[in-house]
């Protein structure tokens, strides 16, 4: 395995972004180890992340998260290549099923990008979120690829938060938590000709948990096959929401289930740590 140096990756970011013009980020065939990297905008053109290699997070790592692209315009993350958490020791040694302070890495972040596409890039076992997508606008997943085991605590494999205008397609998506989960804030979301499972289905939520939530407008799911998973499609609320959420126009159609738990469920007492107080205050429209 070949170390692959932060500096250097960063130091190859600054000058890609820098320039004007299209410019990559080239990270060729090999297996490399990486610690915490930070890529940011603003560029000064479109820029590619071409990870054509298999990159590994240290299997010991404090950071909020490993991979982070900030407030960057027309991004594309591409080129065949995984990235890898390596997460099962965080697994078995943390209670994030229980605890709801455990704070485990999120191996990939997408926070405040734009006009952008990840495409035919792969996530392997996450120590927690795979894919956490927050503040971004106009961004396209297609044909990724996210897996883990199913009962790895907490490994959802594309979690969206406050953005508009994000797609998921063509993709095949297990984990032991939500293949996709759709936070607060969101507007414009289309899933499309995603497999998941095992995991515990495709999630709108959870809804209603702070007090100064958005709403969920527009969220679209379809042609999607959901296999071994607990839940199909859900959406869940907490009972003791500080004030009323609301999600709206939310369509489902053509989705196939085999050997699905609870194929469709709205849980307005979503408690996953027990300590609520039984009020719910969110609207489903």
């Amino acid at each position: 395995m070949s170390m692959l140096i932060l500096q250097a990756i960063k130091s190859a970011w600054v000058k890609a972004c820098s320039s004007k013009g299209k410019n990559s980020v080239l990270i060729p065939k090999g297996t490399y180890l990486s610690g915490p990297v930070l890529l940011e905008g603003k560029c000064n053109g479109p820029i590619t992340f071409q990870l054509q290699g298999l990159i590994k997070a240290p299997i010991d790592m404090n950071s909020y998260s490993w991979f982070s692209f900030s407030h960057v315009d027309q991004l594309t993350v591409t080129g065949g290549g995984a990235f890898d958490g390596q997460g099962q020791k965080a697994w078995a040694n943390n209670n994030c099923d229980k605890d709801p302070n455990c704070k485990l890495p999120i191996s990939v972040r997408f926070d405040f990008v734009t006009n952008s596409i990840v495409q035919g890039i792969s996530s392997i076992n996450s120590k927690a979120f795979h894919m956490n997508v927050l503040g971004c606008k106009d961004l396209k997943f297609i044909s990724v690829k996210i897996s883990a085991p199913g009962n790895s605590v907490n490994t959802d494999g594309i979690h969206i938060g406050e953005s508009t205008g994000i797609s998921v397609a063509h993709s095949i998506i297990g984990t032991g938590d939500d293949c996709i989960s759709i936070g607060p804030g969101n507007n414009d979301i289309n899933i499309f000709d995603v497999q998941c499972g095992p995991g515990h289905g495709i999630s709108i939520g959870s809804l209603g948990k702070y007090t100064n939530e958005e709403p969920v407008k527009g969220v679209v799911v379809q042609h999607c096959t959901l296999i071994g998973t607990d839940n199909g499609v859900r959406i869940k609320t907490w009972p003791d929401s500080p004030k009323q959420g609301i999600a709206t126009n939310l369509t489902f159609d053509d989705i196939i289930m085999k050997n699905v738990q609870n194929p469709i469920i709205i849980d307005q007492q979503y408690c996953p740590f027990g300590s609520c107080n039984q009020k719910v205050q969110v609207s489903i429209q």
